[in-house]
């Protein structure tokens, strides 16, 4: 570390900014060849807009250096893996205006270890990091420029690494080609490496070694897509159990709402099958796949598959299915003895409400 450097802004914090700036960070996992990048000081947390001026970036000795703000938010949404993370968790406090600024700090990267370490958290979270590469992917299906498919292949990778490295219970902040690159022990090199992630897709570095060395456009497209598909399959594999289902604390009325509010959906599948109308019936079959989906992650129930039972000239076998589907869900909700809120007539509601003479 450079000790007059850290000894420069830490003076110049007190003595201009003692009211603006709450903490000075230091990065570690960050530097190459000695360079102490991010160890001296990486970023502040200003906690007045006149803290922002702070802000610098310089070049001494040849060695970039930059100070740069970083607001509670962002620190906030490293901690929920939604920023870059190893600014939280390799962090070392410089500087603090207060203790409070300090343990609130510590609180927030508790929050980070806290998360890597909920396997139903980590799953969404890469979910979500798949989610984008794919997006990702269809804008670079139809780029023509090599340079700029490189730069596309390599942004799809650091997303799938996230993933992978989330369901691992830890974080990667760029994209990985190699078991060499991934394990390597050197802990300057944290920021370019992910030495927990033990588990991979299959073919996973093999696939993404020959991004590095391919010079044909195709063939990026055709790496990348392969390395779309075997992390899709690696995280199928990986999906927990929902955490409520696991620690047996579902709120199975709150399941028996959600089935109520669909009902409407069931109901007019049926209407939509009985009269052959495929377009209506299709759309919400799919609305209803989406929520089936949803409901397995949340409440640990079985994904079911209504979807692969649509055929456009024989609707009765999608009409089968949603009531099969259906009775499962009706059975579920009533082995855990809550009441399904459903009345025969309407006389029967109003009774209930209390409006006998409605």
């Amino acid at each position: 570390m450079n000790n007059r450097l850290t000894k420069w802004v830490i003076e110049k914090i007190k003595k201009e900014y003692c009211d603006d700036i709450a903490l000075l960070i230091s990065i570690k996992g960050h530097s190459t060849n000695g360079d102490n990048h991010g160890e001296c000081f990486d970023y502040f947390i200003p906690c007045t807009p006149r803290g922002e001026e702070l802000s610098r970036a310089f070049i001494i000795e040849g060695i970039g250096h930059d100070l740069y703000a970083r607001d509670w938010d962002r620190i906030e949404r490293s901690a929920t893996l939604d920023e870059m993370t190893l600014v939280l968790a390799n962090a070392t406090i410089l500087y603090a205006r207060t203790p409070e600024d300090e343990e609130r700090f510590y609180a927030i990267r508790d929050k980070l270890y806290k998360n890597l370490a909920d396997p139903v958290f980590t799953y969404r979270k890469a979910v979500e990091r798949i989610e984008k590469a794919k997006i990702n992917y269809t804008d670079l299906c139809f780029e023509k420029k090599f340079y700029r498919i490189r730069h596309a292949a390599a942004e799809i990778l650091s997303y799938l690494t996230e993933a992978v490295a989330f369901v691992n219970g830890t974080f990667a902040d760029n994209p990985i080609f190699s078991e060499i690159q991934a394990y390597d022990a050197c802990p300057e090199s944290r920021i370019y490496s992910c030495p927990d992630m033990t588990e991979v897709p299959d073919h996973f570095f093999a696939y993404a070694r020959k991004l590095l060395s391919t010079t044909d456009g195709n063939e990026s497209k055709a790496l990348t897509q392969k390395l779309i598909e075997t992390t899709c399959d690696f995280l199928d594999h990986q999906k927990p159990t929902s955490k409520a289902a696991e620690t047996g604390l579902v709120d199975w009325t709150e399941f028996a709402g959600w089935y109520q509010e669909m009902s409407l959906t069931w109901n007019r599948i049926r209407y939509y099958c009985d009269h052959g109308m495929m377009e209506q019936a299709y759309v919400d079959a799919n609305n209803l796949q989406g929520e089936l989906i949803w409901i397995s992650q949340d409440f640990g129930v079985p994904e079911y598959n209504l979807l692969d039972s649509y055929d456009p000239d024989r609707l009765e076998l999608l009409r089968y299915r949603a009531d099969r589907i259906e009775s499962e869900i009706r059975d579920i909700i009533l082995d855990h003895g809550v009441k399904i809120d459903e009345f025969d007539t309407f006389e029967e509601f109003f009774a209930d409400e209390g409006w006998e003479n409605l």
